[in-house]
C-alpha cells in the first residue's frame, strides 16, 4: 500500500523523532489482529490491542488527501463507563483505566504498525487523538501519558463526553495548563450529541456536565489558551437527533466553539436502539444554519467514504475481534 507523506517540520530541539519512539520495546500492549481499509487517498488502520488482564480496547491510524495529518487514534479505558445509546461499547461494563504505559504503548504500536506498511514517519505531519475506547476525562492516567507523548512533535485532540465529575473537571483544568505551554495545538472536542440537553442526557447514559458547565470550562479553556483552538463541539447527527442552533447560540456561543456536524456511522447497538443515518439534506441544512450565526463548520468532521463503507465507528473492529475470537464472528 503506498503511503500518504505531508511533509513534516523538523523536529524540534529535544524533541524525540517518531522513529526513534518505535525503537522503543512496547512491553504494555499486545495485538495479534490488523486491518487496513481503503488506500493511499482515503484510508485506515485498526487494530484491537489486548492488554494486561486480557482486556481488548481499539487503535487506529487514519489517513488520506483530505487529512492535514495522519491521526493516531488510542484508547484510554477498557470498557466505558457511559452508556450512550449510538456507541458499539453501549452495553459493555466499565472493567478499568488504562495505565500511562498503556496509553503510550498504543501510540508507539499504531506508528510501528504504518511504519511497517511503509509511512514515513518522521517526515509526515501526525495528530494523537484520544478518542477510542473509554472515556479519557475520567482516568487519572491520561495527563501523564499527554506529557510524556509531548517529546514527539505532535498535535493532540482528546474526545469527550464531559462527565459531570470532579475527575473530569480537574483533567480539564490540567490539559488546558499543558496545551498552554505546548507548541503544537492541542484540540478538546465535546461530545455534543445534539442541541436538546434533554435527549443528550437520556443518549448518554452516564451524569454529564449540563451546557452552563461546558461553556464555564471553555471559558476557563480561552483564557489560559487565547491564541489556542477553539473546543469542538461535536453533534453525531442520526435521523431523528433533535438539532437547532437557536436551542445553544446564546449558552455556547461562536466565540468559544466551533461547531463539528458528523453524519452517523450505524453500529449494532445503535440499531438495536432505532438509530439511522440522517440524510445529506438535512445534513447540509443544518451545518448551513451554524454558519449563518457565526460558528465555525468544517466538512472535515465528515465520516470518509472508507469509513461509511465499512463502517468504521469507533470500537467496531474491537467488536468484530471479540465475536471472532469468541466464535461468533
Amino acid at each position: 500500500m503506498p503511503p500518504t507523506n505531508r511533509a513534516a517540520p523538523g523536529c524540534a530541539a529535544g524533541r524525540l523523532r517518531a522513529t526513534e519512539f518505535t525503537k522503543i520495546p512496547i512491553r504494555h500492549v499486545r495485538t495479534d489482529f490488523v486491518q487496513w481499509f481503503g488506500d493511499r487517498h482515503d484510508g485506515a488502520m485498526e487494530t484491537a490491542v489486548t492488554a494486561k488482564g486480557g482486556v481488548v480496547v481499539e487503535a487506529g491510524y487514519y489517513f488520506g488527501d483530505d487529512k492535514g495529518k495522519n491521526i493516531v487514534d488510542v484508547s484510554s479505558q477498557a470498557g466505558c463507563p457511559n452508556k450512550c445509546v449510538f456507541c458499539d461499547l453501549g452495553k459493555e461494563k466499565f472493567v478499568r483505566n488504562l495505565t500511562k504505559e498503556e496509553i503510550i504503548d498504543q501510540v508507539r504500536l499504531v506508528l510501528l504498525l504504518a511504519g511497517g506498511y511503509g509511512f514515513d514517519l518522521d517526515n509526515t505531519k501526525h495528530k494523537i487523538d484520544f478518542g477510542k475506547t473509554g472515556e479519557p476525562l475520567l482516568n487519572g492516567a491520561i495527563v501523564p501519558a499527554v506529557e510524556k507523548l509531548a517529546e514527539l512533535s505532535f498535535s493532540y485532540k482528546l474526545c469527550t463526553t464531559f462527565p459531570d465529575s470532579r475527575m473530569a473537571y480537574e483533567n480539564f483544568r490540567a490539559l488546558a495548563r499543558f496545551a498552554s505551554r505546548h507548541s503544537e495545538p492541542f484540540q478538546p472536542q465535546i461530545s455534543l450529541v445534539s442541541t436538546s440537553e434533554a435527549y443528550r442526557r437520556r443518549v448518554i447514559g452516564t451524569n454529564i456536565a449540563s451546557f452552563d458547565q461546558l461553556r464555564a470550562s471553555a471559558e476557563q479553556w480561552a483564557n489560559q489558551n487565547p491564541e489556542g483552538r477553539r473546543i469542538n463541539l461535536s453533534i453525531i447527527l442520526s435521523e431523528d437527533t433533535p438539532c437547532d442552533v437557536r436551542d445553544v447560540y446564546g449558552t455556547l456561543p461562536p466565540e468559544l466553539f466551533n461547531m463539528r456536524i458528523r453524519k452517523y456511522v450505524a453500529t449494532a447497538h445503535g440499531r438495536q436502539n432505532g438509530l439511522h443515518t440522517a440524510d445529506d439534506a438535512r445534513i447540509r441544512r443544518i451545518q448551513e444554519s451554524f454558519r449563518e450565526k457565526g460558528y465555525s463548520v468544517r466538512d472535515e468532521a465528515m465520516p470518509t467514504a472508507v469509513e461509511l463503507r465499512f463502517g468504521l465507528a469507533s470500537n467496531v473492529t474491537r467488536r468484530r475481534y471479540i465475536g471472532m475470537i469468541d466464535g461468533k464472528g
